[in-house]
């Protein structure tokens, strides 16, 4: 891991906001990271939308700041970094509903230990996957789950919890259509198979939502996504499918394929079927799946010792 030199340094951060992030505001929060940064001696320039970060970013004559500190969910961070181009490093304050990938690299939401990982800087950088203009860093779905994703976000207004989430998938489990998709992967040697089936994932990192476990051998820098195809559709399989997702035995099913892949196009003869990405609607297929290796460079806790 290389160590970015401090002669660079402008002694600035960026305090990104992200005011819908998670069930509600913690403004409390907010104030105390505020504290924390004058308290490290950096000067801060507080962001609060995605197009204040595109214009500070723009602006030739505002110094570029020594870190980003991302308060929201994980899709904020991945904003981020598409918007800086991953050559600032960002450190995430977990305040999104999941915040699977802070959990995954145990990034504290204690203040006190937040403070010493920003005066340590370790920078890890991570992968992240692409689909058609949008980055992701956690996964990508099609197919039934997105559908949800798709049918919570058009009824969205302000802050989501995971309720939002139990009546559209009821709903859609008594008649969704399962639209065949067909796969073309290039796999990690550079070779291609195809594939097809019903529900299709792509993940960077292990987890899945809820803290659930999908594709455990997923390393969000190996410059390859893990992707699983389950072959079989309908109410039952479905059903099947959730229950043994929650109690952790999906990884044992012969109807779910696992491939290690560089890159993925997802086709439906049968129209477009809609993808989400991170928990967010990510538009339809037909598309092409691929991972940017060492995309985003994220501030993680000092390691005391390799495990």
């Amino acid at each position: 891991m290389t160590e970015t030199s401090q002669a660079t340094s402008t002694e600035t951060a960026w305090l990104f906001i992200n005011r819908i992030a998670g069930g509600y505001d913690k403004p409390q929060h907010h104030e105390r990271l505020r504290q924390l940064l004058k308290d490290l001696g950096l000067l801060t320039v507080e962001i609060n939308s995605p197009q204040q970060l595109a214009c500070q970013w723009e602006d030739d004559a505002v110094p570029r700041p020594d870190f980003i500190v991302s308060v929201g969910g994980d899709g904020t961070a991945a904003m981020i970094a598409g918007q800086t181009g991953g050559t600032v490093p960002i450190a995430i304050y977990p305040a999104g509903t999941e915040n699977i990938l802070a959990k995954y690299l145990k990034i504290p939401t204690d203040i006190g230990a937040f403070a010493k990982m920003l005066a340590k800087r370790t920078v890890r950088h991570l992968d992240a996957g692409q689909v058609g203009d949008r980055t992701f860093m956690l996964m990508l779905s099609a197919g039934f789950e997105a559908e949800v994703v798709h049918r919570v976000h058009q009824r969205r207004n302000g802050h989501l919890t995971k309720f939002h989430y139990v009546r559209p998938t009821f709903e859609l489990l008594a008649k969704y259509p399962y639209p065949r998709l067909e796969l073309d992967i290039e796999l990690a040697d550079g070779s291609r198979t195809q594939t097809e089936g019903y529900w299709v994932f792509a993940f960077n990192v292990p987890r899945y939502a809820l803290g659930l476990e999908m594709a455990p051998d997923a390393r969000p820098d190996d410059g390859l996504l893990d992707i699983c195809v389950l072959t079989q559709k309908g109410f039952g399989s479905t059903t099947a499918y959730i229950t043994s997702l929650l109690s952790g035995t999906i990884t044992q099913r012969s109807d779910m394929q696992c491939f290690q892949a560089r890159s993925v196009d997802l086709r439906s003869a049968s129209g477009p079927v809609p993808l989400q990405t991170d928990g967010d609607p990510a538009g339809f297929t037909d598309t092409r799946i691929s991972v940017l290796p060492s995309y985003l460079p994220l501030m993680v806790p000092p390691t005391r010792s390799h495990h």
